[in-house]
């Protein structure tokens, strides 16, 4: 090392282009206050399990402790933990990129790191799925402490299932033993909103990954190529926006059966035309710039140029799409459960309680229409406000001035 030479810092490396969005959105208050809900969100659905639940964390029966709740947990509670531990890993890698990676390399690190976390993710997935059983446990503990058959037990701060069902408590209003009340077989609302909001978000992010993949794909071949290419994949493109696409996926629903996963496939194959049309524009004015041709002239390879070069410099306004694609995919699915078309029973979802407004027996619960009604709005709005929040912080024009 050069003596005297000053030791350069990260403080010395300037602002990155993620740190510029990031100042600009935390500026509006207004952005805040979405961007906390919808973390808000995301823990209610993570920890749904422990939130709401009529299994105890713990329970002395007989003088042996027993732990019911973790002996419950299923593949999909284990999956959902471990996309939310694979999410908190990024974030905090994402962090210290900033604070301690030159920002010359720092792109293709969390590249590298999103990629191994990814394949992280769905390994682990498969393998959770596919290895953790679904467990049936009907045993009603309640009545054991009531019975003294159990003499100690620590329930979540919901103690009730979202399928455990009392007729004698059915249609009742908000009280204080049931905070949002009861649906017509005796369901706590209050559960049945809170491991709804799972569904939802499920449905959100990864129909809006499957139409990102699409839709970038599509659009990056007609942006780079242009011509006869662009022409026929253009005309494609119309075609599928000319189609009502709510009424192609009921139509496409009656055809398989009710699942989770069928919902969140549909809505994605049918919703990735307006990414398409973004990175078309993007990679169409991209394709003409100095390092494209440089990269052409080298020989790179044609997924290099379009997805390690070009992409990173033109996904900005489809990330900016994606989260008003989420609030757009939450009121489908919410649309499809609302008409009967969604989830089956008795797995909970914002539409499907939304449509027991009105009970079997004619009763107007209109607890049943406020609760998971405001559920949808709040989380709608948010995501829409972080939305406009993104584009307004990504494109410099449409910031306010200060």
């Amino acid at each position: 090392m050069i003596r005297g030479a000053k030791k350069i810092t990260h403080s010395d490396w300037g602002r990155s282009y993620s740190q510029m969005v990031s100042d600009e959105f935390f500026k509006n208050f207004i952005n805040i206050i979405s961007l906390a809900f919808i973390i808000f969100l995301f823990v209610v659905a993570v920890f749904a399990p422990f939130i709401a639940n009529d299994k105890p964390f713990v329970i002395k029966i007989d003088g042996a402790l027993k732990f019911p709740l973790f002996a419950s947990l299923n593949g999909v509670d284990y999956s959902t933990l471990l996309a939310a531990l694979v999410g908190v890993v990024l974030f905090l890698l994402h962090r210290r990129n900033i604070k301690k990676v030159n920002p010359s390399i720092r792109g293709s690190i969390w590249a590298k790191q999103v990629g191994v976390g990814v394949v992280v993710l769905i390994v682990g997935i498969t393998c959770l799925l596919a290895l953790i059983p679904s467990k049936l446990d009907a045993t009603d503990y309640k009545s054991k402490l009531k019975s003294k058959e159990a003499s100690f037990a620590i329930f979540p701060i919901v103690p009730y299932g979202f399928a455990r069902t009392n007729i004698s408590e059915r249609e009742e209003p908000p009280s204080k033993k049931h905070w949002f009340g009861t649906d017509d077989v005796g369901c706590d609302v209050l559960c049945r909103v809170i491991h709804g909001s799972r569904i939802s978000l499920s449905v959100g992010f990864v129909a809006v990954g499957i139409s990102g993949i699409i839709g970038v794909f599509i659009g990056a071949i007609m942006g780079y190529f242009g011509g006869k290419v662009d022409f026929v994949l253009m005309r494609f493109v119309e075609i599928m926006m000319a189609v009502p696409v709510f009424f192609l996926i009921i139509t496409i629903v009656a055809f398989f059966p009710r699942s989770l996963l069928n919902i969140m496939i549909i809505i994605g194959i049918t919703g990735w035309t307006g990414n398409a049309r973004f990175i078309r524009a993007e990679f169409l004015k991209l394709r003409k710039q100095d390092y494209v041709q440089a990269a052409r002239a080298l020989g790179l390879p044609l997924h290099s140029i379009l997805f390690k070069h070009m992409l990173p410099n033109g996904i900005a306004p489809v990330l900016v799409s994606a989260t008003f694609g989420i609030a757009g995919a939450i009121f489908t699915e919410a649309s499809l459960s609302f008409l009967g078309f969604g989830v089956a029973p008795p797995t909970p979802s914002w539409g499907q309680m939304l449509s027991q407004g009105v009970s079997a027996t004619g009763h107007f619960l209109w607890w049943m229409s406020l609760f998971p009604g405001i559920a949808i709005f709040l989380t709608a709005v948010s995501y829409n406000l972080v939305g406009e929040g993104l584009r307004d912080a990504i494109d410099p024009r449409l910031r306010k001035a200060a």
